[in-house]
């Protein structure tokens, strides 16, 4: 067994199914370089992620972002909904207004959506290829107790989980 700690390969936590031809515009992909490779794990990093969360997005910048992580992570309105905490139409609504009929996202959906940028550049970092991130994170892994890492994104906890995950194997620990 190759890169093996706990006696789990890097099969445990690589690969997948899912095919993804959906490529995100190159404005976002640096936007979401620019939050940095994972969620923020020091008291001052935390104390400026939740200053960023509590001042939120203005209603079109929300909008924008969640169209490009669910175009850029192949996401269905039911999996990003469920990421955001949201009901599947409230999402919707979010996607069809223009303007100043945008409604605005709660402090709850404003989080989870910097999360999952945070996610999501720190996926892509980790397997220079969206559609390799992508696949990995539809596939079941036996670290996650059999559950694929896009389905513990429906809590804070799971974001965490997840990015913990993406940081192991970027230092070549595969447990």
């Amino acid at each position: 067994m190759e890169n093996t700690v706990s006696g789990m390969s890097s099969a445990d936590v690589m690969g997948g199914q899912h095919n993804s031809n959906a490529q995100p515009s190159n404005r976002f992909i640096a936007a979401v370089h620019e939050t940095g490779p994972s969620i923020p794990n020091s008291p001052s990093s935390e104390v400026q992620f939740i200053s960023q969360v509590r001042s939120g997005l203005l209603p079109a910048e929300a909008q924008r972002q969640m169209r490009e992580l669910a175009t850029m992570l192949s996401l269905t309105v039911k999996e990003i909904a469920t990421i955001l905490a949201t009901p599947e139409r409230s999402y919707a609504r979010h996607l069809v207004k223009a303007g100043d009929a945008i409604p605005p996202l709660t402090t709850v959906q404003a989080e989870r959506l910097l999360l999952l940028r945070a996610v999501a550049s720190h996926g892509l970092s980790v397997f220079e290829d969206q559609g390799k991130f992508n696949r990995w994170l539809r596939r079941p892994l036996k670290l996650l107790q059999d559950q694929s890492p896009l389905q513990l994104l429906d809590t804070v906890t799971g974001f965490r989980l997840v990015d913990q995950v993406l940081g192991r194997m970027e230092q070549g620990v595969y447990s």
